[in-house]
């Protein structure tokens, strides 16, 4: 389903990817931030790193209301 989107991002494994696994959910959207996006600083990126954390959720809730709210105030 998501082989041809994470190709053409250059994903370093598509045929791999499984979005119902939350570490390689995780850590693609680590990945995603590092190599992609790049919404947060380097040094800010460490709780969304933390893959393993109880507290990863709610740290990936915030990352997308941010990302959401620096979308909207763009324009």
């Amino acid at each position: 389903m998501f082989l041809r989107k994470l190709t053409a991002l250059d994903y370093h494994n598509p045929t791999g990817f499984n979005y119902k696994d939350e570490t390689k959910f995780g850590n693609f959207i680590v990945w995603l931030e590092d190599q992609k996006t790049r919404h947060y600083k380097i040094e800010d990126r460490g709780n969304l790193r933390n893959i393993h954390s109880s507290n990863w959720p709610k740290f990936f809730e915030k990352y997308l209301r941010n990302k959401n709210s620096r979308k909207l105030t763009m324009f």
